[in-house]
């Protein structure tokens, strides 16, 4: 069974939109140490180019497309340079992002909007152009969508929370469209100690009182690779539209957007929408922050 795993994402052609440093580093080098050609993006082309170094020497293949996802042309010729070298797409990981903390009385426009451009426009440009590909091309492919546990609501965090959030939906409605090809679209909500996080240390207390989940210690980047690589292989054909937590020891899906029980049925005048707030609906209101299912 190792043996097999050591070669499941062999033949396989991946681009790996952030991967100049921490999550985005660590799954480049634990897929290709699983056997895929890795295009390797990032906007630090320094950061990029020390990535597919590491990479090459460990006997894997490797390019380098450094340039900023937000651009949608960009987004076009990061998925022909994969194309180009390695001959196909088979894999994109939605990975890039960018992250400003800010309450809402002190969110800044210039803030809101980079977040928007690389979390959301940026992510949504790379997969339209690589599921075109890999359509034309007939064979499997995989989108893995990087999301977070932040778009369920975490302090100080809502323009970021809000720009993956959008991806969450972007990966159930592109599953639907793609439900009858074979595309699949899922997403992973990572944890992992990283420059991103380190600069959201300083919040942490204030943020763990507000929520059921809290994490204490952060895992290194590594742990979530696995996770990432299955998705991408053909292991994982069947899967689709999910969203996988893996939190350290802890592996789940979360949760989609539903309708909340109960569901009341009736009139709904005025006097029977404030009767139904004061009688049910005011004691069933949902749990804000990240919250374990009940």
């Amino acid at each position: 069974m190792l043996r097999a795993m050591e070669q499941i994402l062999k033949d396989k052609s991946v681009v790996i939109t952030g991967a100049g440093r921490g999550l985005g580093a660590a799954y480049a080098r634990h897929v290709s140490g699983l056997g895929a050609s890795v295009v390797v993006n990032d906007i630090n082309e320094d950061a990029a180019n020390a990535t597919a170094e590491a990479l090459r020497k460990a006997g894997g293949k490797a390019v380098v497309s450094a340039g900023s996802i937000s651009s949608w042309d960009y987004a076009a010729k990061l998925v022909e340079t994969c194309v180009s070298a390695f001959g196909r797409i088979d894999g994109l990981v939605n990975n890039a992002a960018i992250l400003a903390h800010g309450k809402v009385t002190e969110m800044s426009e210039r803030d809101l909007r980079a977040m928007l451009e690389v979390n959301t426009i940026g992510s949504a440009g790379c997969a339209t152009h690589a599921i075109r590909q890999m359509l034309k091309q007939g064979t499997p492919g995989s989108i893995v969508n990087i999301s977070s546990g932040s778009h369920a609501g975490d302090i100080a965090l809502g323009g970021y929370g809000a720009s993956k959030a959008a991806v969450a939906s972007f990966t159930y409605c592109w599953a639907l469209e793609l439900r009858d090809t074979n595309v699949r679209v899922n997403a992973v909500s990572p944890l992992a100690h990283t420059p991103m996080a380190e600069s959201n240390m300083k919040l942490l207390a204030e943020q763990s009182a507000s929520r059921e989940v809290v994490y204490t210690t952060l895992p290194q980047p590594e742990v979530n690779a696995p996770a990432v690589a299955f998705l991408l292989s053909d292991a994982s054909i069947g899967v689709n539209g999910q969203i996988v937590r893996i939190a350290g020891n802890e592996l789940s899906y979360n949760t989609h957007p539903m309708i909340a029980q109960p569901v009341l049925k009736g009139e709904w005048t005025d006097t029977a929408i404030a009767a139904a707030f004061r009688d049910t609906l005011a004691a069933r209101q949902q749990r804000l922050g990240l919250a374990y299912e009940r």
